[in-house]
């Protein structure tokens, strides 16, 4: 088959509360005090197996800004509603190129894809801590072939992409392993100076499928590669 596309462009980033350092010199007395509350804090969500969480934290208050790579394969392993949303993202996409060539021939349909971004928001406690809310989209190349008038078959590689910025900026309270703070606490360092925001995106290995496309359901593609252990 063709060669899968890549990731798609990430959508812009919400803004976060402002520039980095850009809080005057005098403003900043609270956010040093802060700043040695959150070194413990990552200690303490490690502690209680908020491994990712506190990783995610660590980086921020490094203040370098690096870039994270985020691994759908494991996170999917972590968090099954996430690979079911990719799922549905895929059937989705699929059954929009049927429509669009109305009756595919019998000599099949085939179709490179990038999909849109869709926000998922987390339940697992520990990523939605180290994440909260991140985009996904999926790319890949499909062949559609016609059965009857209305079954179809497919050969699908796809690949599953995430990204997101890390940053503070809503109104939320958050606790971990005994520690509370709200967002705009956190994102104060920022402005501060003291920590930095970063992007984070990865994509998943490829996979293959080939089978019926279901009318009333969504495909069950191939489980995420790998395990689920956070490191």
């Amino acid at each position: 088959m063709v060669e899968v596309p890549g990731m798609p462009t990430p959508p812009k980033p919400d803004p976060g509360q402002g520039a980095h350092g850009s809080q005057p010199l005098y403003a900043r007395w609270d956010d040093l005090q802060f700043f040695d509350q959150m070194i413990v804090a990552v200690v303490a969500a490690d502690s209680a197996g908020l491994h990712n969480a506190a990783d995610h934290l660590e980086h921020y208050l490094a203040n370098n800004g690096d870039p994270v790579t985020l691994d759908p394969d494991r996170i999917m392993n972590d968090e099954p509603a996430l690979k079911r949303h990719f799922d549905k993202v895929i059937t989705e996409y699929i059954w929009s190129v049927v429509s669009s060539v109305g009756q595919v021939s019998a000599a099949a349909t085939s179709a490179s894809f990038q999909t849109s971004w869709y926000e998922y928001t987390f339940d697992d406690r520990d990523w939605y801590l180290a994440i909260g809310s991140v985009e996904a989209a999926a790319s890949g190349v499909v062949r559609i072939d016609r059965v009857d008038a209305s079954a179809y078959r497919i050969d699908l590689d796809y690949q599953c992409h995430l990204a997101d910025r890390y940053n503070w900026d809503g109104d939320k309270t958050t606790e971990i392993a005994g520690f509370t703070w709200t967002d705009r606490e956190l994102g104060a360092l920022h402005t501060a100076g003291l920590a930095k925001e970063f992007d984070m995106s990865g994509s998943s290995t490829i996979k293959h499928y080939s089978g019926d496309l279901p009318a009333m359901s969504d495909l069950n593609l191939p489980p995420p590669s790998g395990t689920g252990t956070p490191r």
